[in-house]
């Protein structure tokens, strides 16, 4: 019996580990991910190019381990192949549409992290209240707007730049132009002061 006791505890120490079951920190963070762009697509499998479906922009994910016989659904970051194994609400909110699990390339989404909201054990990014439709917990949500926001603050500086770049392009285009015409001016008082010093010597 003994024996049998140490066996299940090296089987499943590892899955305990990873979903930080012998530290109950207030600390510990789970690993999320958001979709880059529209049309960021999800893949079936590891490897391959079958594609389950294609996401908009932001749409959220967390990390997704496998199923563990003792401890349930586990959330530990698993990376295979530059693919990042993920658990998702299909409607992207909520299990009403059910969920599902799949694959992202790391290239094409934004990892994050967020507090565990208490849940230690599995750190899901998933309420698991009874008798209540299952949900993205606060924490998660509140990380990923976070994480959303500091995207678009970033995106519409990236935009004023630009636009100010746009502008002193077109104040140098102006600048540039009205040298030109100051410079066919001067060519034209030019041909006119040599056609008069013509005209008086002849």
């Amino acid at each position: 019996m003994k024996y049998l006791l140490l066996t299940v505890l090296i089987l499943i120490a590892p899955s305990i580990s990873n979903a930080g079951f012998w530290n109950s920190s207030e600390n510990l963070e789970g690993v999320a991910y958001l979709a880059k762009v529209d049309g960021t697509k999800v893949y079936e499998h590891a490897e391959g190019e079958a594609v389950a479906v294609a996401v908009n922009k932001n749409f959220p994910f967390v990390a997704f381990a496998g199923d563990n016989k003792w401890l349930g659904i586990m959330a530990s970051e698993s990376i295979v192949n530059g693919r990042a194994h993920v658990r998702y609400w299909k409607n992207g909110q909520n299990e009403k549409d059910g969920e599902n699990t799949a694959w992202v390339d790391l290239k094409e989404v934004e990892r994050i992290q967020f507090n565990c909201c208490g849940d230690n054990a599995n750190c899901s990014g998933i309420t698991t209240s009874l008798f209540k439709t299952r949900t993205y917990t606060d924490c998660y949500i509140k990380s990923m707007q976070a994480s959303i926001n500091q995207s678009t603050a970033t995106t519409s500086k990236g935009a004023v730049e630009f636009d100010k770049l746009k502008l002193q392009l077109e104040i140098e285009k102006l600048k540039i132009q009205k040298e030109i015409e100051q410079l066919k001016l001067e060519q034209v008082r030019i041909k006119a002061g040599v056609k008069s010093q013509a005209s008086d010597g002849m």
